[in-house]
Order: C-alpha cells, then structure tokens, then sequence
C-alpha cells in the first residue's frame, strides 16, 4: 500500500515542469527575446550539424532529436530511424518517434509507437497530485485525492510515480505536429488531471488548429482553478474568440506578457524558435 513514507513527493509539480522543459527545449515561465545576444545550444542552427554527429555516434539526448527536428533536416531521417531501433529509454525513443512524425516521415510505425507511448496519459482518469489551491507551489506531499485514488487502484510506490508522469509523454502529442494528434488532445482536456488538460490545450496550440479553439475555451470554463493556465495557449491563436478568452481567463498584465512573448519571435508553445548565430555584441 503506497502511503507519504513510501515517496519522495518534495518535488511536485515543479519536477514534471522540469521534465517537459528537459524534453521540448523550453523554458518555461520565461519570455524570450527575438535576438538573444548568448544562444542556448537548442536555439541556435549553428549547432545542428554537431546534434546530427552526437545523434550518428549514439551519445545524444533529446534536447539533439529536438533541434533537428525543428530545424528541419530531412536528411536526418535515416539517422533518427536507425537510432529509434537502438534505444530503450522508452521517452527518448518516443521523443525520436514524434520527430520522425513531424519531419514527415510516412511509416506507421512511428506514429503507432508514439500513441501507444501517449494514449496511457490521455485515457488516466487520476486526480492532480496538488490541491487546487498551492498555486504553483511544489507540494509537500500528494493531495488526498490523489492518495486516494492510487490506494483505490492498489498501485506501489513504483507504480504511483510512473502515474505521476503520464502528463509529460502527452507533450509530444502536440509537438509531433501531426494532425492525427487533435482527437486525442481534444479527449484530454476533459482530463481530472489539470496539467494533462494544460498540455493537452498547448499541444492544440503547437499544432496551430483553430477549430479546436472553443474546445480549449470549454475546457477554461469547466475547469476554472485552472482557466488560466489553460488559457495560455490560446495567445498563440490568430482567431478573435481566442483572443477575447485570453482577455477573460487571464490578468490584463500576465496576458500582456505572454503575447509579447509570441509576438518577440515565440510563434509556437512547445518549439522556441531557432536563430541563426550572431555575435555578441
């Protein structure tokens, strides 16, 4: 039986927003700037053909996968396929599978693997781990509700940490970019689970579907311990009702920022853009 004693909780949610950072290249909460004077090593194209070599010699890590991808390279193609039979870090290997799905490739593998990899995240019915009212604060220890329901589905400590991360497979959902992915995004921002209902409306808003707008408004509405964070990804989308429930679910400052953000170069949620090197200055 799980109980607070069995698990290292003390990182909470701040955890799983390092890990969907790790994972996407994204830095989370920060606004980026159109010409960074010092390029971080996934926002600069200088550097794709050094993550092509570390993907070749195998000792590579997503943040690799994530900037071929985005800088669309499909003469990496081969490389990443090779690669996907080799690995075994089951995220990475999915990481490698969405790539492949964005750069285009037609094989069905690639996208079986990585809906197989999603589909537990989308399909969970298990509670947030934190009370609704810790405001992004990682959380001491798990909600009751969450202890609850793992002491309801009988999970081990192992069990119930596997659990907790479900929500960061579904970011590669949204940024395989295939249109394929929006059922499956549209099902989860009915999730109880308020951060796979984020990544769910930020992965509609990384594949640009307007249609999907009022799904992520309904989804604001339902949820509205969460409308906010929800809201974010609508910035993202050039459509009037969009722009209205930005207006409605999000403070007139926050929302200010984060549509600077967009309109200072970050054009897309979960893929920051890519800058040709410049020289400090």
């Amino acid at each position: 039986m799980l109980t607070i004693s069995n698990i290292n909780w003390r990182c909470g949610a701040s955890r799983l927003l390092l890990w969907c950072a790790l994972l996407t290249g994204v830095a989370y909460g920060q606004a980026q700037q159109a010409q960074p004077q010092k390029l971080a090593y996934g926002a600069d194209r200088a550097n794709v053909p050094d993550a092509i070599a570390k993907v070749k010699s195998g000792e590579f890590g997503a943040i690799h996968v994530d900037l071929i991808v985005r800088a669309g390279v499909p003469e990496a193609i081969p490389v990443l396929k090779k690669q996907f039979t080799y690995v075994q870090d089951p995220l990475l290997k999915a990481k490698i599978a969405a790539g492949l799905v964005r750069l285009g490739d037609k094989d069905d593998t690639y996208w079986d693997f990585l809906l197989s990899y999603v589909k537990p995240a989308v399909e969970s019915d298990f509670p947030d781990f934190a009370n609704n009212g810790s405001q992004g604060k990682a959380p001491a220890e798990p909600s009751p509700e969450f202890e609850a329901w793992v002491k309801d589905h009988n999970l081990t400590p192992k069990e119930a940490e596997e659990i907790f991360r479900l929500p960061v497979r579904l970011v590669l959902l949204g940024w395989s970019e295939d249109p394929r992915a929006l059922p499956f995004l549209r099902q989860a921002l009915s999730s109880p689970n308020s951060m796979i209902q984020i990544i769910a409306a930020t992965g509609l808003a990384e594949i640009g579907d307007k249609s999907s707008v009022p799904w992520i408004i309904d989804a604001c509405r339902k949820s509205p311990a969460n409308a906010e964070a929800i809201a974010q990804a609508l910035v993202y989308f050039d459509d009037n009702d969009a722009q209205r429930a930005v207006d409605e679910f999000i403070p007139k400052e926050r929302a200010k920022l984060y549509r600077d953000a967009k309109a200072n170069g970050n054009v897309k949620p979960l893929s920051p853009p890519l800058y040709d090197k410049v020289p400090n200055r």
